[in-house]
């Protein structure tokens, strides 16, 4: 019978002599120095894994241009261009994210952990944008740019249910994938986010770097919440053995409400009495009101 070998970073290498018949017991016990078993003459069952930390989405990363005003892209909200950065000298440390305006008048909401510790931010086509407020215990932002064209509706009535068609739209991995917006589909998992998180949701969408602080979207092109963080697969690996799926996390909208209202910031709220829309009715509308955010350190 086929022998195989089973080892997990930072543990000690299992025991190369296990039958293949024999896998799933053997990916347990390689993993027991993080996930105890309990004794089979006990008949119990292993004991709750230890918590893992989320991972957020956009971290600094090494040398790179913040896009140069007027750079050719797709068009930004409001008529500018967007997307990949310009043709400036690579000497700055860059991060990118999503966002996404609240109003005409240029309020967008991102991630905290996008802007933060940020010397330049700005969005797609260079055009700076300015920190009006932060939400760190939720991680959110909210910025200022100048006037846009179109800015999203809210959901006004009832939250995300369990199950629910949601969609994101943001600008994942710049400068590795399309420059352009990418829109995601899948439901919501779970009515609370990492170790019951109450101000977050579980989506399945997949969501990379660069999708931070995009906009979650009902199936009427309605925002009801904020992308933010995925789970660390690497991480849940090491302690379980196995690799998760599609496990991503969004913020919940009643947080990006409170930080609008408590600033004076009036955005549009849409209820149920729309239609629902196609996949690329969605990216159409979404594609009008989102945008890169860069943020040199």
């Amino acid at each position: 019978m086929r022998r195989f070998p089973y080892s997990f970073p930072d543990r000690p290498p299992c025991r190369r002599t296990a039958p293949y018949a024999r896998s799933a017991a053997v990916l347990l016990l390689c993993g027991a120095a993080a996930l105890p078993l309990a004794r089979a003459q006990d008949g119990g069952l292993p004991p709750v894994p230890i918590p893992v930390p989320g991972s957020l989405l956009d971290r600094p990363r090494g040398p790179s241009p913040l896009p140069a005003p007027g750079t050719d892209g797709a068009s930004a909200p409001g008529g500018a261009a967007h997307g990949a950065p310009g043709s400036a000298p690579a000497t700055r440390r860059v991060s990118s994210g999503t966002g996404f305006y609240v109003t005409v008048d240029g309020h967008l909401i991102t991630n905290h952990h996008v802007i933060a510790g940020c010397k330049v931010l700005a969005r797609g086509d260079g055009v700076t944008l300015a920190v009006v407020a932060t939400d760190a215990a939720n991680d959110l932002a909210l910025l200022k740019g100048p006037a846009v064209a179109l800015a999203a509706t809210l959901r006004t009535a009832g939250d995300a249910r369990q199950g629910e068609d949601v969609l994101t739209y943001g600008f994942p991995l710049q400068g590795m994938l399309s420059s352009a917006g990418q829109l995601g589909a899948g439901m919501v998992s779970a009515l609370a986010g990492l170790r019951d998180n109450a101000a977050q949701l579980q989506i399945d969408v997949p969501v990379q770097p660069g999708n931070s602080g995009g906009p979650l979207l009902d199936r009427r092109g309605r925002v009801i919440g904020v992308v933010v963080a995925k789970l660390n697969a690497l991480r849940v690996a090491q302690i379980t053995g196995d690799i998760p799926q599609n496990i991503n996390f969004a913020i919940k909208l009643a947080p990006v409400k409170a930080l609008l209202e408590a600033h004076g910031v009036h955005y549009q709220a849409g209820g149920d009495a729309a239609r629902a829309l196609s996949n690329f009715e969605i990216a159409d509308l979404a594609r009008g009101f989102t945008t890169p955010v860069f943020c040199q350190r």
